[in-house]
């Protein structure tokens, strides 16, 4: 292998090694029909998602088994075609796998699953196809060109490693929030309030804690970022590319032994991508949190509040209820008003734990020390790469001398 090639292969396993840690925008380049394509790792989910809307066209509560089957059998047949009749038009054979999604296949993702739902005459179900289909393009694209997937996997293995640092912050955190919302648990105006709230409006509620935490945590973003994005010296930068794809590609004869590595400015999408990162290193924590203080409140409420004062808070004349049963002579029963409430209360104690996590110095600076070194591993494997390829600042002044 010549040289030219051996560096090509590098450069091509960083890329790879990027996306797989969930900073794909580190790459400098689109390889059609590769995972560094972000539509083309997209590609399970749009196949999937392209024959959800075509079933969009069944309708299982009007129609009779078999006029479903025959429905499915047409959806099938006419997404197929689509996509046969799209292949011959670009040039390509009938049935082959698409490789290189640009214009022409998201059309298809777009027009193809609305054909059956029109051949069954449903035309105000077409026109949500075609709003749902752009929607999912949007919410599909994001996933994949920042590594939602990846930054998943990354967050639940390296979970487990965070759970000492947030043992001692839940010790100090935990009391003062059961407190508080314990009182509210019992107050009948949030009962009246969250208790009734029914569709958008309650999910347009969780939604706003949700956002008031993440803006909280991306505040402070900036900070971790500028801290993380400064090399002292080249042989920092060296040690850590130990153990990346980028050591053995490594960054030449760097310059003067006194020389200081140049700050490389991040780009908007790169900076959203570290953002991500941190936002993910603390996720599986707040996460771990709301979800267990929902689950008391829900045996709170099962064991301690009862049907008739739970009309009586709420005001409604009827309740949905299930799991009834009976512990000595009090009847429990788990209620909806009672679900919205844990939800509700569950939603907003996420969303103070998170202020508390970006408030508290303890803890930011035990997250820093744990999640940092992984940020500047990968903005040192991005210097050695952007060196390679010769987009570096210091590629054009020799301050970093060829290898």
């Amino acid at each position: 292998m010549s040289e030219h090639e051996a560096k090509a292969t590098d450069l091509e396993n960083i890329e790879r090694w990027f996306v797989g840690r969930g900073v794909p925008h580190f790459v400098e380049r689109k390889s059609d029909g590769s995972m560094l394509d972000a539509w083309t790792r997209a590609l399970p989910l749009l196949v999937a998602a392209y024959l959800l809307l075509g079933f969009n066209a069944l309708d299982l509560t009007n129609w009779s088994v078999a006029q479903n089957l025959g429905a499915t059998v047409i959806v099938i047949l006419a997404l197929v075609s689509a996509w046969a009749i799209s292949n011959r038009l670009r040039g390509v054979p009938t049935f082959a796998r698409p490789t290189d999604i640009d214009a022409p296949e998201l059309a298809l993702f777009v027009i193809g699953p609305t054909l059956p739902v029109l051949l069954v005459g449903q035309l105000r179900d077409a026109a949500e196809n075609v709003v749902t289909a752009l929607v999912l393009l949007a919410l599909i694209y994001a996933w994949s060109a920042y590594g939602v997937g990846p930054l998943l996997r990354w967050a639940a293995k390296r979970g487990s490693h965070q759970f000492a640092a947030l043992g001692s912050l839940v010790a100090r955190a935990l009391p003062l929030l059961l407190l508080f919302n314990t009182f509210l648990f019992i107050n009948a105006e949030v009962w009246e309030v969250a208790g009734t709230l029914d569709g958008w409006p309650y999910v347009i509620v969780i939604v706003t804690f949700f956002l008031l935490g993440a803006t909280f945590a991306v505040s402070r973003v900036p900070g971790v970022i500028r801290q993380v994005n400064t090399f002292e010296s080249w042989d920092e930068v060296r040690r850590s590319l130990a153990g990346t794809p980028a050591e053995r590609l490594g960054i030449g004869d760097a310059g003067r032994a006194s020389s200081t590595p140049t700050l490389d400015p991040l780009r908007t999408r790169q900076r959203l991508n570290i953002g991500l990162v941190v936002l993910f290193g603390q996720a599986l924590q707040i996460t771990l949190v709301t979800v267990a203080l929902t689950v008391f409140f829900i045996g709170f409420g099962f064991f301690g509040i009862t049907e008739a004062t739970t009309i009586a808070w709420t005001r409604v004349e009827m309740l949905d209820t299930w799991l009834p049963t009976s512990l000595g002579d009090r009847e429990l029963v788990l209620t909806e008003p009672l679900l919205r409430v844990a939800v509700f209360l569950g939603a907003f104690s996420g969303m103070y734990f998170t202020v508390v996590l970006t408030t508290d110095e303890t803890y930011r600076s035990e997250f820093s020390d744990d999640l940092a070194p992984e940020i500047r591993e990968a903005l040192a494997v991005r210097t050695a790469y952007r060196i390679a390829r010769r987009t570096h600042p210091l590629s054009t002044n020799n301050e970093v001398p060829r290898a």
